[in-house]
């Protein structure tokens, strides 16, 4: 072998070596982020962030106020866990996140108009009718 194959066979090795790795980091990455410290974090505020905001919901308040109420909440929260150098952005990022989880989870919208209405029989799409009929060679089974 020369040279030039040895170059191309390490430049291969390191190839799959690198899509390995690669694919290993990608399966284990939610367990890597909530392994580091900032992961911690961001996985506290959103969690602090989804109760405030279910706890905002049931006050009475108007949206403003409900929002401001949940930042305090989170803010009282994450000063619990020792959690200092949280900006009021990322508050306000998690606690929007909470708000559409919480909207799409409660979602219980009915259908349209158009689909409540009666639709006349001869509109409605019927499926074919599949007639059993004996094989020509005599075997009943066969369709």
């Amino acid at each position: 072998m020369t040279i030039k194959d040895w170059i191309y066979l390490g430049i291969t090795i390191a190839s799959y070596l690198l899509a390995i790795i690669a694919g290993v980091y990608a399966k284990d990455k939610a367990k890597i982020n909530r392994a580091t410290k900032s992961g911690q974090i961001m996985d506290t505020l959103g969690k602090l962030a989804t109760y405030a905001v279910h706890e905002a919901e049931h006050t009475g308040m108007e949206n403003e106020d409900k929002r401001k109420y949940a930042s305090e909440v989170i803010n009282q929260g994450l000063k619990w866990f020792g959690i200092t150098d949280v900006t009021p952005t990322l508050i306000d990022g998690a606690i929007e996140k909470a708000v559409n989880a919480m909207h799409l989870a409660n979602d219980d919208s009915e259908p349209a108009d158009e689909i409540k209405q009666d639709v006349p029989a001869s509109d409605v799409v019927q499926p074919p009718v599949i007639e059993d009929k004996p094989a020509e060679n005599g075997d009943s089974n066969v369709k």
